[in-house]
C-alpha cells in the first residue's frame, strides 16, 4: 500500500526504491542521510522484513525521533560519524535528496561507493539545480533575506486548506541548506569523475516547492504532475532519481561549483541566517 501522491513525488520515490529492491535482491541496505526515517526507510524495512537496513544520518535530533518513534526489527538507525564505520559494506545504498547539502560532494560520493559489496549498486535522488522547484527555492530565499517571506506566509495560511504537516510526515528535523546546484550534464559528469556509471534514471515530478505547493491540488493533478516528469526531458523536471554502478576506477578530477551555483550556495546559508564557510570550490 502506497501514500498518496503529493507534489514532491514521495510515493514516486518509493516505489522507484522498492522496484529497484526488488530488481536486486539485496542482503543489506543503507540509507545514507536518512533524517527521520519517516518516508522512505520505515516503510523500506516494513516492506521487506528479510533485508537488514541501516538509517545513517549526521542530525542527533531527526535520529533521536526515529530511535524513539519506530521499533523495527530489520532497522538501525545510526548517528553519523560516531556509530558508523567505514570497514562496513552494503549492496545497495541509497542517498535520497542529499547531494544538494554536501560542500564536498566529489569526496562524499566516493565515500558511498566505497560501502558497496561487489556487485552493489548506489540509488541517488536530487533536485534539479535549474529546475521549478530550486528556481522557486531562489525566490523563497531573495523574499527571506528580504525580510517579505513571513507575510507571505501569513497570506498563504489565511486562504489555505491545508492542514500543518505533522512529525511522523517529515523527512528531517535538520535545518540544512542547499549548496549544490548542479544541472543535468554537471551530474552526470561528476558521476562518471566518480566512476559511476547510470544505469537507471527517471524524473521526480514536474512543479513542487514554494508557491507550486498552492496550485498543485487534488489527487488527479498530483498524479499528473508525478506522471508526467516521465515524459519531459531530465532539464526540466524539479527532481531526479538515479541508480548508479562502479564501472571503473574513481578520477580526481576535483569539484569546482559554477559562478551560478556559487551564488546560490551563498544565498542559501544567508536566507537560514546561517555563516556562509570560507571554502567555495
Amino acid at each position: 500500500m502506497f501514500p498518496p501522491e503529493d507534489s514532491y513525488g514521495l510515493a514516486k520515490r518509493l516505489k522507484f526504491v522498492i522496484a529497484e529492491i526488488e530488481r536486486r535482491s539485496p542482503r543489506r541496505v543503507l540509507d545514507f542521510g536518512c533524517g527521520t526515517g519517516a518516508n522512505l526507510t520505515v516503510p523500506l524495512a516494513e516492506r521487506f522484513p528479510h533485508i537488514q537496513f541501516i538509517g545513517v544520518d549526521s542530525d542527533v535530533t531527526s535520529i533521536a525521533y526515529a530511535r524513539g518513534t519506530y521499533v523495527i526489527r530489520n532497522l538501525e538507525f545510526r548517528l553519523y560519524p560516531e556509530e558508523f564505520s567505514f570497514g562496513e559494506d552494503f549492496d545497495l545504498t541509497v542517498a535520497s535528496e542529499v547531494l544538494e547539502h554536501v560542500e564536498e560532494v566529489d569526496v562524499f560520493l566516493a565515500g558511498l561507493r566505497a560501502y558497496l559489496t561487489k556487485g552493489g549498486a548506489l540509488l541517488v535522488t536530487i533536485p534539479n539545480g535549474y529546475g521549478p522547484f530550486e528556481l522557486a527555492s531562489l525566490v523563497e530565499a531573495v523574499l527571506h533575506i528580504l525580510g517579505l517571506y513571513n507575510l507571505l506566509w501569513r497570506l498563504k495560511h489565511l486562504f489555505s486548506t491545508t492542514p500543518a504537516v505533522s512529525p511522523a510526515e517529515i523527512d528531517t528535523l535538520a535545518l540544512s541548506p542547499h549548496v549544490n546546484f548542479f544541472s543535468f550534464g554537471e551530474l552526470g559528469r561528476l558521476f562518471a569523475s566518480q566512476g559511476l556509471a547510470q544505469v537507471r534514471y527517471q524524473g521526480r515530478t514536474f512543479l513542487c516547492g514554494f508557491g507550486f505547493d498552492l496550485l498543485l491540488r487534488g489527487a488527479g493533478v498530483l498524479r499528473w504532475n508525478a506522471q508526467v516528469a516521465d515524459r519531459l526531458p531530465p532539464q526540466i523536471v524539479s527532481d531526479w532519481m538515479f541508480v548508479l554502478e562502479p564501472n571503473e576506477l574513481p578520477r580526481q578530477a576535483g569539484f569546482r561549483r559554477s559562478t551560478y551555483a556559487k551564488l546560490r550556495r551563498w544565498l542559501s546559508y544567508r536566507r537560514y541566517g546561517q555563516v556562509v564557510p570560507t571554502a567555495n570550490r
